[in-house]
């Protein structure tokens, strides 16, 4: 099933992301073309206080829409996931964690993205004072587990990393309680 790339070329270079053209080669010889968004990757922290999650509303421009999520964040440059999670719950919640647990990775698109997201559970949680980044309008707020999933099936939670980090979130805790 492995496809053979015959040629690739960068369509689009942006401050985040690049946008690449391959030009396959299917297993029946079917020659056809695969557009790759290239992301450096990304983390999702679940910030738990053991009775809350911290949660953050913002303007999204893709979905045209204002979406309650989970902290989050694009990994900068030779950057490690566990950098990335500590600095985006610090920039985004104000908040900073004692104790962190690597969780899942995932892809948030294979179809047409290489975004690696790698969750992370952040606890024994401290403020701290840092100022929120200068180009996003963050809201702050802590919901219960069972806001959060309630959240997720009337809709009001619907990316993707926030669902898959909460439903993570809420088998840990289940399993705990075993």
């Amino acid at each position: 099933m492995p496809e053979r790339t015959v040629s690739s070329r960068v369509a689009f270079t942006g401050r985040l992301l690049a946008l690449r053209v391959d030009e396959v080669e299917l297993e029946s010889g079917k020659r056809t073309t695969r557009e790759v968004v290239e992301h450096p990757g990304a983390v999702a922290i679940l910030a738990w206080d053991g009775e809350r999650l911290a949660a953050v509303r913002q303007w999204r421009q893709a979905a045209a829409a204002e979406l309650l999520e989970i902290p989050a964040g694009t990994r900068e440059a030779g950057e490690s996931p566990l950098v990335t999670a500590q600095r985006e719950l610090a920039e985004e919640c104000g908040l900073t964690a004692a104790r962190w647990e690597e969780g899942p990775a995932f892809y948030t698109a294979p179809g047409f993205s290489t975004e690696l997201l790698t969750l992370f559970l952040a606890t024994d949680l401290h403020a701290v004072d840092v100022a929120p980044p200068e180009d996003e309008a963050l809201e702050r707020s802590w919901l219960t587990l069972d806001d959060a999933l309630t959240a997720i099936d009337d809709g009001r939670i619907c990316d993707a990393k926030s669902l898959v980090g909460i439903l993570w979130l809420s088998r840990l805790l289940s399993l705990e309680q075993h």
